[in-house]
């Protein structure tokens, strides 16, 4: 009689226990905390919507934060052009009243009649400056400045030259944003040279980049124009605050839509869930039928033919061993005729328990169809594959399968042994297998015969090779 705790070698060497009902034994935790299939689909269903959710988000937002900046660039680079016309406009508007005070008649009379007090009346009041040969009368603005002048001539001769100037201040600065339409947060800047001349920080370097410009730590949205004829700039600033302060109500309305939209999702998600987890349920029980026995749960002949070719890829690829032993229950009709297929689906049932508990986790445990098992160690040597098959068939030998209260059977199966790449194929692996098999048959059931070539012969010819098998 078994004893159902027994500890059975694996494959490796690692010892392996069964429990009363034969199955494997399982670590349990009765601590350990599992949620239900449907509160993880829920769960699963949740953390999608919200990484769907925040990323159409933040990307949302890059591309407001984005156009708002654009929009402010192309409205600083206009205002920046408009306000350039309009400095020349004021330079022209200059250069137009030197000329209408130069062939105004009082200041032709003074200047004929040499008039001194009548020239300084008139240069006090026009804020200019009137040149006489070698003598001026009256100033102009000091500091930076744009002069517009104009000549008085006898025809032959120039008499005098008039000059008027506008200081280059805050004011003018002034009136030019003033004539300009920028947005409400946005100035201008008169620059020479590189460096601020009015309307900002006097002497600070503007160094304009990728559309930013910094200003003692401060970074503005810039653009620039230059003005004609001179070696000025106007600058067109706004702080970037200012344009990102824009962009924030926008994202506290999807911040707050996103958050709407996670809870409803969460309201939903177990509903959703519910169906989903039926339906990944049924589509992981297909895949399952398709690729287990049902009644034993061991791998089935598709399973085996698709990892088969993958392992003897493996092994040449990497030039290791890998043996098939292919197991066969010794006189299974006569348990079928003198128990019926009841007592035949138990015995099948207590091979495949013993095959599965005793192999590695890398090994692959097979029921090929009726009595016919397969066992696929990758990576083992044949003296290993033999080693691993003694210990399966006297774990068989001594097992006792009680089919009821008083009727308990015992069993005994033969194995044959073939080793990749003395048969270099899985069809010439197979064959020689069998013929091991039927060689362990021949010797009396209940032994293991393995599978080797009579002569040496070449990899091409190895899977055509005649099988000598051994039995023990």
């Amino acid at each position: 009689m078994r004893d159902p705790g027994r500890v059975f070698p694996q494959a490796g060497g690692e010892p392996f226990s069964r429990s009363v009902d034969g199955s494997p034994m399982a670590l349990r935790n009765s601590g350990t905390f599992r949620l239900s299939p449907v509160a993880r689909y829920a769960t699963l269903v949740f953390l999608l919507a919200a990484g769907l959710i925040g990323t159409v988000t933040f990307a949302l937002d890059r591309s407001a934060r984005g156009s708002t900046w654009r929009e402010h660039s192309v409205a600083l680079a206009g205002g920046a052009q408009v306000g350039a016309s309009s400095f020349e406009s004021l330079h022209t508007s200059l250069r137009i009243e030197a000329t209408q005070m130069a062939t105004s008649l009082s200041l032709q009379r003074a200047i004929v009649q040499h008039d001194d007090a009548a020239l300084r009346r008139i240069a006090t009041a026009r804020h200019a400056r009137i040149d006489l040969g070698g003598r001026a009368i009256g100033t102009l603005p000091g500091g930076q400045r744009i002069v517009s002048t104009a000549s008085i001539t006898d025809g032959a001769h120039r008499l005098a030259t008039v000059s008027l100037a506008v200081p280059l201040d805050g004011k003018v600065v002034t009136l030019l944003r003033r004539a300009t339409p920028l947005p409400p947060h946005a100035g201008f800047m008169l620059t020479r040279n590189g460096a601020v001349l009015a309307g900002g920080p006097v002497g600070a370097p503007v160094v304009i980049s990728k559309g930013k410009v910094s200003l003692r730590g401060t970074e503005f949205a810039a653009q620039s124009a230059s003005l004609k004829g001179t070696r000025l700039a106007l600058v067109a600033v706004e702080p970037v605050s200012s344009i990102d302060a824009l962009s924030a109500q926008y994202r506290r309305l999807l911040v707050l839509a996103a958050a709407v939209t996670l809870l409803l999702i969460a309201f939903v998600a177990r509903r959703i869930a519910r169906p989903l987890a039926a339906i990944v349920s049924d589509v992981a029980r297909l895949s399952r039928q398709a690729h287990t026995d049902a009644l034993t749960g061991l791998a089935n002949r598709r399973e085996l033919t698709v990892r088969l070719h993958d392992e003897l890829e493996h092994a040449a690829r990497t030039e290791t061993s890998l043996s098939l032993v292919v197991v066969d229950v010794d006189d299974f009709k006569s348990i079928n005729d003198g128990y019926g297929h009841q007592g035949g689906d138990e015995a099948i049932k207590a091979v495949a328990s013993l095959l599965a508990g005793a192999v590695r986790e890398t090994d692959l445990a097979v029921r090929l169809g009726g009595e016919e098992f397969v066992v696929l160690l990758p990576g083992a040597r044949l003296k290993n594959a033999k080693a691993t098959a003694e210990k399966l068939r006297a774990a068989i030998e001594e097992s006792e399968i009680r089919l009821s209260a008083n009727v308990s059977i015992g069993l005994t199966a033969s194995f044959g042994i073939a080793e990749f790449p003395t048969y270099a194929t899985a069809e010439a692996l197979f064959s020689a297998a069998d013929s091991a098999l039927y060689q362990a048959k021949r010797a009396g059931k209940n032994r293991v015969a393995t599978a080797t070539v009579q002569r040496a012969t070449s990899p091409a010819r190895r899977s055509a090779s005649a099988a000598a098998p051994s039995t023990s």
